[in-house]
């Protein structure tokens, strides 16, 4: 996993709900083509084998990114310590990188994360479940596995047990990409007893919506 911090030169909160937008393009610049379309299932959904967080606390902002494949934090790396970090038209300053181990090569751990679930209300309108509703960890693992065979390319035959260890009960993070309407998740834990090569996909990758877009989904481990 590659970590970037950096500064915002000066404070501007307007950029803020759009932060999530300039990250994502700022990535995609550095990758080739095939990453921003992304990898098709079956069933037609895209998933990608990169992903990202931030945060941004007054000027200072905090990068999380990884992928699947090792070279591609890599590329990312050396973008930044080539030509420096840019988001947009903003060039910021002080930047640093480092590499940080987030894998693991056992088959029971606890992840902890913000994992975007919806339905589609029968107004039209998506509803963001709460990890403690018994759909949001049913659509988590089905995600997860459509998720292993479109990357993986072959279907996952291990064990794969996934429950509900604890969740925020606050008001849920909102997380913008464009415009006023945002994605919703909860910050929750779970424990998963799984194969190595699943579980680092799904720290590698993310799982559920907002992957790669929203800055949502990105998991780490809890405790091993």
């Amino acid at each position: 996993m590659l970590i970037i911090t950096s500064r915002i030169p000066s404070v501007n909160f307007s950029i803020k709900k759009g932060l999530a937008r300039l990250v994502q393009g700022y990535i995609y610049n550095q990758l080739s083509p095939a990453e921003h379309v992304g990898y098709k299932h079956s069933n037609g959904k895209v998933f990608k084998r990169v992903n990202f967080d931030f945060n941004l606390v007054n000027n200072q902002i905090k990068i999380r990114f990884s992928s699947c494949e090792p070279k591609l934090e890599e590329t990312l790396a050396m973008a930044i310590l080539k030509d420096g970090l840019v988001l947009g038209e903003i060039h910021l300053v002080d930047t640093h990188i480092e590499f940080i181990h987030n894998l693991t090569s056992k088959n029971h751990v606890v992840i902890s994360g913000f994992v975007a679930c919806a339905i589609t209300s029968l107004l039209g309108y998506k509803i963001y479940l709460e990890p403690q509703d018994s759909r949001h960890l049913e659509m988590m693992k089905l995600n997860a596995l459509q998720r292993y065979e479109t990357l993986m390319q072959k279907p996952y035959d291990g064990e794969f047990e996934l429950s509900l260890k604890w969740q925020n009960l606050n008001r849920p993070r909102e997380f913008y990409y464009k415009g006023d309407i945002p994605l919703k998740a909860w910050l929750a834990k779970w424990e998963i007893k799984a194969k190595a090569d699943l579980i680092n996909l799904l720290l590698s990758a993310g799982v559920g919506s907002g992957c790669m877009n929203y800055g949502c989904g990105f998991l780490e481990i809890e405790q091993e």
